[in-house]
């Protein structure tokens, strides 16, 4: 699944990721980096005479479910994901927490208010 996409001194990069925690970074279309349960680990590459690290953090209520910091040589840039968002994950997590609460009121109410069956 695309989480985002940026362009960089006139290249673009893409960064896929799967379930299974498998990132991969493309730039114009070819595999540059590929990271496993990459939240504690960042992609390093070169592009020209510039590094870059792209570091990837858990944001539960981004569409994604991902955020990424880009550094270029060492220093954080401001960039815009041009990758379109969509808010169906939010809109899923909106709807499993109002039952997770629904389900806990109501065993609540229940303790509180006993039904005698007669």
């Amino acid at each position: 699944m695309k989480c985002a996409e940026y362009y960089l001194d006139n290249h673009k990069v893409e960064i896929y990721a799967t379930l299974f925690g498998k990132e991969v970074v493309m730039v114009n279309n070819k595999p540059i980096s590929e990271l496993k349960s990459s939240a504690r680990k960042s992609h390093h590459f070169k592009l020209g005479n510039n590094t870059y690290d792209i570091r990837s953090k858990l944001n539960i209520a981004g569409p994604s479910g991902k955020a990424f910091e880009i550094y270029k040589n060492g220093e954080e840039l401001t960039l815009v994901n041009f990758k379109v968002q969509s808010s169906r994950s939010l809109l899923f997590l909106i709807i499993v927490l109002g039952i997770a609460l629904g389900y806990i009121v109501g065993i609540y109410l229940y303790q509180a208010y006993p039904i005698a069956i007669e």
